[in-house]
């Protein structure tokens, strides 16, 4: 008798991704140490030759032009790695009917075993799809292939960049988890490792094989649940309904005509994806804590500024007035600005808002109930019905 084959997991990890995607633009720098992140001021993406030379991520890009001067130092092209990662997941979808979209370079797809039999078996099916994905896109990405979401992910680290990794016995996954440093497991926080590590936890195998009843007593029960998946138990689902209010962020963007220069339009421009950013937010109640804002130029190069706030909220107000403390050091570019958008990070669900001391994240909340009211009205009346002065006279 046949033995029963299950699912399997899929992950898929872009390669230094937005270098890679500028690289699509750029094929004479093939091979040279390149970085993103000339807009924001840090390195946001390296190659691997920038990394051999000893440039890391969040390195502040004046240090990188004195120490390493060989370096090719290139800004943001977002609407290029958005298509880029588009295409990919189209791909996926011709060889996975369940695909997940975990960021813009980063894609879980649940394996049917009729999937792996058309191809003849794991190996086959990764390189037909690894292939198309270079041949069609220029771009590469690393795979890893297991029970779980955990185990797929951590397999995927193992032979970046452009690696192919399976793990398909238990003897797989034993040795792949000996080899990951409890630093890299997905879904540890920072604040936990130490924790751990106090626990004489150093590796993914040391912590599948410490206590679960230490584990639920000491620590949390995600925590619980991800020792289950990198044990190979199928705990993590993969979906491609995902619940809206597990977004990592909200954005907002909108493209103007003419290109101005006039601070006024600008802002209100801002004012207005600030709005509506919000909106969403209230929408799902979804509270933030962490903004950015950025505007594109003419000639399509990006620039960013972000702020952070003492105490979560979704109410516009908020925000522009913490908004417009950057809005000057943004426009000194000079150049004309052809769009803008507003992002909302680090968002957590209304419900489990962190509370302070002197219960002042309670009255931020209680406060934004005027914009619940203001969003009734406009679902009712148009949105164009209550704007903020800032975006008045913006045309809707």
């Amino acid at each position: 008798m046949e033995k029963e084959t299950k699912n399997l997991v899929l992950h898929a990890d872009g390669d230094s991704f937005f270098v890679a995607c500028e690289l699509t633009l750029r094929p004479e720098l093939q091979g040279k140490p390149v970085i993103v992140g000339e807009d924001r001021g840090i390195a946001v993406a390296m190659s691997k030759e920038a990394k051999k030379l000893g440039v890391t991520r969040g390195m502040p890009i004046f240090k990188i032009k004195k120490l390493y001067p060989e370096v090719v130092i290139l800004p943001h092209h977002f609407d290029l790695y958005h298509e880029i990662s588009s295409k990919m997941q189209q791909i996926l979808l011709s060889y996975c009917q369940i695909v997940e979209v975990y960021s813009i370079d980063e894609c879980f797809a649940l394996v049917e075993p009729a999937e792996i039999k058309y191809f003849g078996n794991e190996k086959k099916f990764l390189t037909e799809l690894k292939n198309e994905i270079e041949k069609t896109l220029k771009v590469t990405y690393s795979f890893g292939l297991a029970r779980t979401k955990a185990l797929a992910k951590q397999a995927s680290k193992l032979e970046k960049p452009n690696g192919v990794v399976l793990l398909l016995s238990k003897d797989d996954e034993i040795e792949a988890l000996k080899k990951t440093s409890i630093d890299d497991i997905w879904g540890i926080g920072k604040q936990t490792i130490p924790r751990l590590k106090n626990k004489k936890i150093k590796t993914a195998y040391d912590f599948i094989n410490f206590s679960e009843v230490e584990l639920e007593k000491y620590f949390s029960a995600s925590l619980v649940d991800l020792q289950k998946e990198l044990k190979g138990e199928y705990i993590f689902k993969v979906t491609d309904q995902a619940d809206p209010r597990d977004q990592k962020s909200i954005q907002a963007t909108s493209t103007f005509r003419p290109a101005s220069t006039d601070s006024k339009i600008i802002w209100r421009e801002i004012s207005e994806n600030a709005e509506r950013a919000c909106t969403n937010a209230r929408e799902l109640k979804l509270v933030t804590n962490k903004i950015s804002f950025f505007i594109k130029t003419s000639d399509f190069k990006y620039y960013f500024e972000e702020i952070k706030i003492p105490l979560y909220t979704r109410d516009p107000g908020v925000i522009l007035n913490a908004l417009e403390l950057k809005f000057p050091k943004i426009l000194k570019v000079g150049k004309k600005i052809r769009s803008t958008g507003v992002i909302l990070h680090n968002l957590f669900r209304e419900e489990n808002t962190p509370r302070d001391l002197f219960e002042e994240q309670i009255k931020v909340l209680e406060n934004g109930k005027i914009e619940e009211v203001a969003d009734k009205i406009r679902a009712k009346y148009g949105r164009g019905m209550i704007k903020r002065a800032a975006s008045l006279k913006r045309k809707v």
